[in-house]
């Protein structure tokens, strides 16, 4: 299956509860139950969050970048456990706005895959170069989604529970 990045509509109140649990051993349980609430929203980009952080910053997901809401959307804002991240409704909103501003297609430019097979970036496609409009066609649509993922949240003005798992 592989390591794969989903993005949950939360409340900070939810938020501050599960970090609250995971300190008290029971965080995972309580993670899990919000992430079968199918009432709420979520994004799945699959396996395409740490190729995103490395086309968009230059880095690895495993390198968080200080501050910096582009990064914040792809692995969160802080640590709620080893694999639950959380991101406050205030910080939402700035990382809608980020996303909304970010010309995308400037960074598709530059894609270049032995740089990510250089860089041991996951998931290890990047030997496929065949398929390399494919894998540009799937970062395009992962960051499509994405983007209007964090805008519906922002416009509800909820949190956003990060799973990486």
């Amino acid at each position: 299956m592989g390591i794969i990045a989903i993005y949950q509509q939360t409340t900070d109140e939810e938020l501050e509860k599960l970090k609250n649990y995971e300190e008290i051993g029971s965080g995972w349980r309580n993670v899990e139950e919000l992430q079968e609430n199918r009432n709420l929203d979520s994004c799945d980009i699959d396996k395409m969050w740490d190729a995103l952080h490395f086309l968009l910053l230059g880095k690895s997901a495993g390198e968080p970048v200080e501050n910096n809401l582009i990064n914040e959307a792809i692995v969160g804002q802080f640590v709620i456990s080893e694999d639950a991240f959380g991101i406050r409704a205030d910080r939402v909103k700035a990382i809608a706005e980020a996303l909304q501003e970010l010309n995308f297609e400037e960074y598709i430019e530059k894609f270049n895959m032995s740089d990510f097979a250089k860089n041991n970036i996951y998931p290890d496609i990047w030997e496929y170069e065949d398929e390399e409009d494919e894998i540009i066609e799937e970062l395009r649509d992962c960051f499509e989604r994405m983007k209007k993922f964090y805008l519906r949240m922002s416009e509800k003005g909820c949190a956003v529970l990060v799973l990486v798992c």
